[in-house]
């Protein structure tokens, strides 16, 4: 009776320490995401590193102290990196105050009929500035009502997944459809005015890492706009850049649009905030980014309620320094 038990055990060991294994590996495969394929492994150091940290117990109980050290080794690594997401913070920008504006980022996925439940999440953030990506020309017909509440807007709607539209209570200024990046995908920059602030807004949304040509078509698309903030703040107009810009912020892509941008993450400090996809809590990662300038002091950000979409919306609250 013992020989199924001594069997079962071992195959579950050995099933253990291959997956603990392949999570190691990941979590060294993810630091070259220079190479498309590689890049996809960075994605996911929360599911590493609970996975590594849940494998060394389990291993500690099993009585294996070297794969026990090893999995605890590369949770350790993953929770390192994820530290920045519950530790970091925003610089305390001194000088700020007045008015807290608000912003909603969504996603809201082209094939999304759910009008009704849009419409709600909008209504119950209430917000001044919105941003819909996937925005298509049924979409823009369903929401014309949104124009008594937001007077103000620009929209670029496509049948697909690269429509684009900016909702705005304030007044906009020089507000423009541009294209970054070789793929000519459309994206929107407009200046916010309001309380007299103002202040520029950009909504991108790249291509998705499938392949290396579209993971370079992204690349390149997150490289323009680096450079559209950098000729933005050279004004000393504060900025805000958000979008899905499918990637997470553990890619080394993403660390690159920071630094060459100058752009600070509004969520360091506040969380993992995972916002794709919508119904797969293990997959959860935060792909949808609001990425700010100095002249601006993030207040508050959180994760909306499900649209309807593959994506959960962002909302964030910020100040901006006056003129």
């Amino acid at each position: 009776m013992q020989r199924p038990l001594s069997s079962s055990r071992i195959s579950l060991s050995g099933l253990l320490t291959t997956a603990g294994a392949l999570a190691s590996f990941a979590t060294l495969t993810g630091f070259a995401g220079r190479w498309w394929f590689f890049d996809l492994a960075a994605h996911f150091r929360v599911q590493y590193a609970m996975a590594l940290g849940l494998g060394a117990l389990v291993m500690l109980a099993w009585r294996q102290p070297l794969w026990a050290a090893v999995f605890a080794g590369f949770a350790l690594i993953n929770a390192a990196i994820l530290a920045p997401r519950f530790l970091g913070s925003a610089e305390a920008v001194t000088g700020i105050s007045g008015p807290i504006f608000r912003v909603l980022l969504a996603n809201v996925h082209s094939d999304n009929r759910d009008r009704e439940r849009i419409r709600r999440v909008i209504a119950e953030a209430n917000p001044d500035v919105i941003v819909l990506l996937e925005v298509t020309p049924w979409l823009i017909a369903q929401l014309a009502d949104l124009a008594d509440r937001y007077p103000h807007r620009i929209a670029e709607p496509q049948e697909g997944n690269f429509g684009i539209a900016l909702f705005s209570r304030l007044p906009l200024r020089n507000t423009a459809v541009i294209s970054l990046g070789p793929a000519g995908l459309p994206s929107l920059k407009v200046e916010v005015e309001a309380d007299g602030r103002r202040f520029t807004v950009v909504g991108t949304h790249p291509l998705p890492p499938i392949g290396a040509a579209m993971t370079g078509d992204r690349n390149a698309q997150l490289a323009d706009l680096a450079r559209l903030a950098q000729q933005t703040r050279q004004t000393g107009q504060p900025l805000l850049a958000l979008g899905d810009f499918n990637l997470s912020p553990w890619s080394p892509h993403f660390a690159q649009l920071l630094a060459d941008s100058g752009l600070r993450d509004s969520a360091a400090g506040r969380g993992i905030q995972p916002s794709w996809p919508v119904g797969w809590p293990p997959l959860w990662i935060p792909i949808d980014h609001v990425l700010y300038s100095d002249g601006i002091q993030i207040r508050h950000r959180v994760i909306g309620p499900d649209l309807g979409s593959d994506h959960y919306p962002v909302i964030v609250d910020f100040q901006v320094a006056g003129s």
